[in-house]
């Protein structure tokens, strides 16, 4: 019996490699549309700038497994549950018993960064398109990042620390709008700026000037921002087109119960592409941890009778950018009450959401002392006592930091039972 999966990023790397261990008599085929799999998008900005050479952006891979097969560089044009088959780009049929969907998607490009071809625009996303950025950065240092998402705030960050000259666009609201509060953002851009980093919030696009058909400025916001590269950092698309007239699909979105089981008992789907249905809500934690913890969930569930809930839906990520360390736990709610303690003077802020006294996200900037017993408390969905409020307080001393190890990365994942970082 074979199990067939369809993506070679963290979610569909970490389901190969947990259904050889965990069900280790079948037989498991990984189709990737890239050439390249497993590596760590995350450091990417590292690797366009030149401060990480290509070999560490892979992840440690074990020995050859027989009942592994990797095949790179092609597509899935079409799905027939029927038949259970899917058939590629080449005509080539393949046959499964389990499928799992971690194919994520495409880079969104908006309004006129998708118009008609242009030297110099860039979307931040795969390994390819990385090593075009990084041959044309060597002789274009003035740059706009377009994208206020973790990755376009780390991206900015790097290109800065290398000495470029940097704007960060950001088309409406503030950097990090589905992560962090107004009043989190404001630490985070107050420190981008220090590092030299020109912010640009509440800015549409509105226009690209182009010589000899290569990017020269752009307008955004009622800004002209001279630059000679443009770089996409605005999220991604959910590739469902392979998916259209399977019956998997609601509304255009491939919506998973809680196990990541879609309605055919035989298909589970993770990461990007996989819209969680919990409670009656949707979910897409679309964050690094979230996808590893998805495709090791969805491996293990493919053969048992009763798949097993995914038992953390929160969107915890952890970031360093250059001597401003911060957590953040759970995005913004509407309505709910906030509670926060702030040293602006040393870029710390630490605040909690709470919604009828329970936990439900918050952000650690400055000072991430204390996260993982916050992360497991918000788990708990317990009503927050004195105490656990006490544990917001800033640390006057013994502040945690933790400067990332590019040769030594590990995805993050916290677990209830943790008590800390």
């Amino acid at each position: 019996m074979t199990c067939i999966i369809v993506g070679g990023g963290i979610a569909g790397f970490q389901a190969a490699m947990t259904c050889r261990a965990v069900w280790p008599d079948r037989a498991v085929t990984l189709i990737d549309a890239e050439k390249e799999t497993g590596y760590y998008r995350t450091l990417l900005p590292q690797f366009m700038v030149g401060a990480l050479p290509e070999e560490k952006l892979f992840f440690k891979k074990g020995e050859n497994d027989p009942l592994l097969t990797v095949r790179s560089g092609v597509r899935v044009r079409s799905l027939d549950r029927k038949s259970r088959s899917l058939t590629l780009d080449s005509g080539e049929t393949l046959c499964y018993d389990r499928l799992i969907l971690a194919h994520g998607g495409e880079s969104y490009l908006p309004g006129i960064l998708a118009g008609p071809p242009c030297r110099g625009i860039f979307p931040v996303r795969d390994l390819t398109t990385a090593r075009k950025t990084q041959a044309w950065l060597a002789d274009h240092r003035r740059v706009v990042v377009f994208g206020g998402s973790l990755v376009g705030v780390k991206t900015a960050a790097h290109l800065r620390q290398a000495g470029f000259e940097v704007s960060l666009v950001v088309r409406r609201g503030h950097i990090l709008l589905r992560a962090l509060s107004p009043e989190s953002a404001e630490v985070v851009e107050a420190h981008l700026r220090r590092l030299g980093i020109e912010i640009c919030v509440n800015a549409p696009l509105e226009e690209i000037r182009k010589i000899n058909g290569a990017i020269d400025a752009l307008k955004a916001g009622g800004r002209r921002l001279p630059c000679n590269t443009i770089l996409v950092a605005a999220g991604t698309i959910p590739d469902t087109s392979f998916l259209e007239g399977t019956g998997l699909l609601t509304d255009g979105e491939l919506v998973v119960s809680q196990a990541l089981q879609t309605i055919d008992p035989r298909i589970f789907a993770a990461g990007d592409v996989a819209v969680i249905s919990s409670r009656g809500e949707k979910a897409r934690p679309n964050t690094w941890p979230q996808a590893v913890s998805q495709g090791k969930l969805a491996a293990e569930n493919l053969y048992r009778s009763t798949p097993m809930p995914h038992g953390d839906l929160t969107r915890i990520n952890a970031m360093e950018l250059h001597g401003l360390a911060m957590v953040i736990l759970g995005p913004p709610v509407s309505g709910a009450e906030v509670i926060s303690h702030a040293r602006p003077e040393a870029s710390v802020r630490r605040e909690l959401f709470l919604v009828d006294g329970r936990a439900v996200g918050g952000a650690l900037i400055g000072d991430i002392t204390a996260a993982g017993t916050l992360h497991a408390l918000i788990n708990a969905e317990r009503p927050l006592t004195a105490r656990d409020a006490e544990l917001l307080r800033p640390r006057t001393e013994n502040v945690i930091r933790f400067p990332e190890q590019t040769g030594r990365r590990h995805a993050l994942i916290l677990s209830p039972k943790r008590s800390s970082l």
